[in-house]
């Protein structure tokens, strides 16, 4: 029965040919474009705390992580000194830079205040996921090969679901493409948190959407299964997913009233429970919190000593950097026009769907006001991203059946004069020509038609209902 299900939804075995190329094209191009990847400098943590799971010591995990971000940085140099048309004629050499940089940061890759490094240990579940991969690639190509291979799954997710959703396998492969191809693939792939935190939020998605959809056993399982792993990797993410799904669950029953099944009333359970288990675990735990995090922004990582009102600047950063960021967004306005048209198509297919997608990609928005800095913002706020990646496929999904339709509702003309139509079927010259079926034959046959005119009362009905849009 399983194997069943899954062939109904991706068209039969043949319809994971064209996913399965996709991720793998997605991951040649990276293969090719990986050098134009700049050094980020919170790879250096995530690369000292998953040398530390492989057994290596505390101190050789620094070191190791410093000479491969030393060299890291020094290869981005010497490329980008290829470029400039007046230091191209002397590049620096790259082993002598790598080593002019360790020598510059005996205690460690900057900033390295307690407060800060405390930040990125609080996130052990993306160096759990990458330690494979580094033992076996060594540390800079194996983060970055686990961010490409979850951003890859991230794709894989967003085709099933759209899939579920009863769009064609072809669109719904745009979708996946989609996601590489945009900033949720551009971020998916750096050696950061963002590959799998993306992931597991695509995978949330979808097991909201069967919940929803009164799947119960797979939708609890798979979302519960998101949620965990996510707070592994960054708590503070998935404790804002939690919430979102739990306030989208809510919305849905308010507004929605054949959503008022099991399902729903699961999703928020699962959503608030999370969201308080998450709370208190940090609690618990000690970890960073929203205090620290503001200090962490208006303190230069720690580096200058705390200030006494965190929460005033953030209002007041907040005031300057949305006017400054529509502005910008006004020039180039495609993520706004995504999100319009998405969010449009995501509530004219179906008002849960719309909601919980929504509500996730609000996630994104939630961050960047946490942290309203210029730099990196596309990073900060790219899960709003998620609108366009599924509700543009619907709109098109949507756009493609009603031409399907009105094709098949219109009368086809060009009658030759000697009475055949331009099917091949008799037409006398004064009936109109039969709408076509998908298979190209005739909605009625030839039966009614001689039955027609023969004066006789035809009692067949047509069997063949034009092509609509697929079910939700």
């Amino acid at each position: 029965m399983a194997t069943g299900r899954l062939s109904a939804f991706t068209g039969g075995r043949r319809g994971w040919i064209l996913p399965l190329l996709a991720a793998l094209a997605f991951v040649g191009l990276w293969t090719l474009a990986q050098p134009a990847v700049n050094p980020v400098n919170d790879s250096y943590r995530y690369a000292r705390a998953t040398l530390s799971l492989l057994g290596t010591s505390p101190a050789e995990a620094q070191r190791e992580a410093l000479a491969a971000a030393c060299e890291e940085q020094a290869r981005w140099n010497a490329r980008t000194a290829s470029l400039d048309p007046v230091a191209m004629e002397a590049p620096p050499r790259i082993a002598e830079r790598t080593r002019q940089c360790i020598a510059r940061y005996p205690n460690g890759l900057t900033p390295n205040a307690p407060r800060y490094e405390a930040i990125f240990e609080d996130r052990i579940g993306y160096s759990v996921l990458a330690a494979p991969f580094v033992g076996l690639f060594g540390v800079n190509l194996g983060l970055s090969v686990t961010s490409v291979l979850f951003t890859a799954l991230g794709g894989a997710l967003i085709f099933w679901l759209l899939r579920e959703v009863g769009v064609s396998v072809g669109i719904a492969v745009g979708g996946q493409l989609f996601y590489y191809f945009s900033p949720l693939g551009w971020w998916g792939s750096y050696p950061l948190t963002e590959g799998p935190v993306l992931a597991f939020t695509a995978a949330a998605l979808l097991g909201s959407w069967w919940l929803l959809r009164q799947r119960i056993a797979a939708g609890a399982a798979l979302l519960i299964a998101a949620l965990v792993l996510g707070t592994a990797i960054r708590y503070s993410t998935f404790l804002l997913v939690a919430a979102a799904l739990a306030a989208a669950a809510l919305l849905t029953l308010a507004t929605t009233r054949t959503a008022r099944r099991p399902g729903t009333w699961l999703l928020v359970g699962i959503g608030a429970t999370a969201t308080v288990g998450i709370f208190a675990m940090a609690k618990v735990l000690g970890l960073s919190g929203t205090g620290e995090t503001l200090q962490d922004t208006f303190t230069n990582h720690f580096v200058l000593p705390d200030v006494a009102d965190p929460w005033r600047r953030l209002v007041d950063l907040n005031l300057n950097f949305w006017p400054s960021w529509f502005r910008q967004e006004l020039r180039a306005p495609w993520l706004l026009l995504g999100l319009g048209f998405g969010a449009w198509a995501l509530f004219r297919r179906d008002t849960a769907l719309a909601w919980v997608t929504l509500a996730l990609a609000g996630t994104g928005l939630a961050t960047q006001i946490a942290h309203p800095m210029w730099v990196e913002s596309d990073r900060l706020y790219v899960a709003v991203w998620l609108v366009p990646v599924v509700g543009l496929p619907l709109l098109l999904d949507r756009l493609m059946a009603d031409r399907r339709a009105t094709s098949a509702d219109a009368p086809v003309s060009g009658t030759p004069a000697d009475g055949w139509s331009t099917t091949g079927n008799r037409n006398d010259g004064g009936l109109p020509d039969r709408p076509l079926r998908e298979d190209g034959e005739p909605a009625s046959g030839l039966r009614d038609d001689m039955a027609f005119r023969a004066g006789l009362r035809a009692t067949s009905v047509d069997p063949a209902a034009p092509a609509g849009r697929h079910p939700a």
